[in-house]
């Protein structure tokens, strides 16, 4: 125990009264210091010293309980920020129950997405509103600048719009020790993945009936099965009954899709979550378990928001296609389009003689198109440029139907949306070049990407892409230019002679006696204000996006 730690020492004084009143005070003196030793834990041996005396180092945390120890805590969270969710909102809110929604920044105020209010409901509610990256890459394929942008730059949005996320959901629910990293420097107490817990089999040998609480791995908090179209209220229920009678431990449950046509497997019913919260909130009451969001569970305070570094490449990477991706398409390449079409998306490496090349190939159409774009990213595929950039776009193609390019862009956001397209090219059966340069990129771009469209039954082939980040062309020719500056030249020389002029007459009128300048009379204080003209201007902004073309109205991922 240090100085500064112990209680004031007193010096002994004389009691007026005689030593018995004396004895007593050093008595009570020596109560009171004990007191104070025992409750800041000074005299309490250190369970973990090496030598268990007392004064070694305060003990440490306790260990995360095992699987089954503690409290039955349960959590319902859900992915992505579908629009769809906001049902789910309602079975909540009917029910008292709060959850965690994990969203994507980037799609946002997208269609099929929540807006920024739909997100503000929906904390106003209770519930928090955690990170899932930017556009939802596999993190664990990104570089490490990339992964960095995708999670930082996420939260940092959040927190821009008013929120205060703790939370992070690893997309598709796979990481590695650099993304847990990753995800801990932008400031998350808890990273969320999507397996981990339920019965043992050979899909999942490791796996408990329940997370720990707190989690051994605050960045790797181990769930259920994703929820899906076939999942059951008594599947739900199993897994609730299992961790209870393994001593409780922690459940975060996951939604995705509301149940639609073209949800795919990811979906359930809304109402299947009415009956859980239900089920849920009777087990509440009567003390069983308790249902929290995930930063309630996992606590803490997040670290301060922060922008990663900004990408800076404005090529865009793997023009000439040669870098292995899968056969569907080349490393830093994405198929997509919209629309009701089949389309197939092949890639070829090089060979001899031959580039390498991505063929599409549409079988059936009604409408839309089908494009391979480079992976609409944060930089690491697509080309970085500013606002006011003309984009140079070149590549070489061989087509059984018209081509063109088609132009996305990206917001400072991360957001990308359809922004224009380039002229049609004809069908030709031998490679042949097509180049385009697009109009200055609007405010608030950050990146470009393109591709060459199919947009009717047949086929394109194309290779040697190139993005290059030109100078807008002149306002006016350099002949006018020239003239313009000569009389630019020539007025401000006459501009220096009459300054001259009008100093020289000034010294004059002072040598002669004119005095300085005669100023007007005040105005009487009855007299009005002087006749003012007003002048009233109606600008308005005609060079809005237009992201509704009938040619590429979105982006399908």
């Amino acid at each position: 125990m240090t100085t500064a730690d112990r209680p004031e020492q007193r010096e002994p004084g004389r009691n007026e009264s005689g030593g018995t009143g004396s004895y007593l005070l050093m008595v009570a003196a020596l109560a009171a210091f004990v007191a104070i030793a025992v409750g800041v834990g000074f005299l309490v041996p250190a369970a973990s010293g090496p030598s268990g005396a007392a004064g070694a180092a305060p003990p440490a945390a306790p260990a995360p309980r095992a699987s089954g120890a503690g409290p039955l805590m349960v959590s319902l969270t859900f992915d992505d920020g579908l629009a769809g969710q906001m049902q789910y909102l309602q079975a909540l809110q009917q029910t008292g129950l709060t959850g965690t929604f994990y969203v994507n920044t980037g799609d946002i105020g997208q269609a099929n997405y929540m807006s920024r209010a739909d997100l503000t409901q929906i904390r106003a509610a209770g519930n928090e509103i955690g990170g899932h990256s930017v556009s939802h890459p596999n993190l664990i394929q990104d570089a490490p600048d990339e992964t960095a942008r995708q999670i930082c730059d996420d939260r940092a949005t959040l927190t821009s719009w008013g929120f205060d996320p703790v939370s992070f959901a690893y997309p598709f629910g796979v990481t590695s020790p650099a993304v847990e990293a990753a995800v801990r420097d932008c400031g998350y107490t808890s990273a969320r993945l999507d397996h981990g817990l339920g019965p043992v089999s050979a899909a999942c040998p490791n796996c408990v009936s329940g997370e720990t609480i707190p989690p051994a791995d605050p960045y790797a908090v181990r769930t259920p099965p994703d929820i899906v179209s076939s999942t059951t209220l008594p599947d739900l229920e199993a897994f609730v009954a299992a961790a209870r009678s393994s001593g409780g431990g922690w459940l975060p449950f996951i939604f995705h899709h509301e149940s639609c046509d073209t949800c795919g497997n990811l979906s359930t019913s809304p109402a299947l979550l009415g009956q859980f919260a239900a089920w849920l909130a009777d087990q509440q009451r009567a003390g069983t378990l308790t249902v929290r969001t995930v930063g309630q569970v996992v606590g803490g305070r997040g670290g301060p928001a922060h922008l990663a570094p900004a990408a800076t490449s404005t090529s865009v990477a793997n023009g000439d296609l040669a870098q292995e991706g899968s056969p569907v398409v080349p490393d830093c390449w994405e198929p997509t389009g919209y629309g009701q079409i089949t389309a197939d998306f092949r890639w070829a490496p090089p060979g001899p003689g031959s580039p390498a090349s991505e063929t599409v190939t549409v079988s059936s159409y009604t409408d839309g198109d089908a494009v391979m774009l480079p992976r609409l990213d944060l930089g690491q595929c697509t080309a970085t440029i500013s606002p006011g950039t003309v984009t140079h776009l070149a590549a070489q193609y061989r087509s059984t139907v018209p081509t063109q390019f088609a132009v996305y862009r990206r917001n400072g956001t991360g957001s990308w949306e359809y922004w224009t397209s380039g002229p049609w090219a004809g069908p030709t059966p031998a490679w042949q070049p097509i180049t385009w340069d697009t109009p200055p990129a609007p405010p608030d771009t950050t990146g470009v990407a393109a591709g060459l469209v199919v947009g009717a039954v047949g086929s394109v082939q194309s290779t040697a892409y190139v993005q290059q980040a030109v100078s807008p062309p002149p306002l006016v020719s350099p002949g006018l230019q020239g003239l313009l500056e000569i009389g630019a030249i020539a007025a401000a020389a006459l501009g220096l002679l009459g300054a001259a002029a009008g100093l020289a007459h000034h010294s004059v009128r002072r040598r002669r006696g004119g005095g300085d300048p005669v100023l007007p009379a005040p105005r009487p204080p009855d007299e009005g204000p002087p006749d003012e003209v007003r002048s009233d201007e109606v600008a308005q902004d005609a060079s809005e996006l237009d992201s509704t073309s009938p040619d590429h109205q979105g982006v399908s991922r």
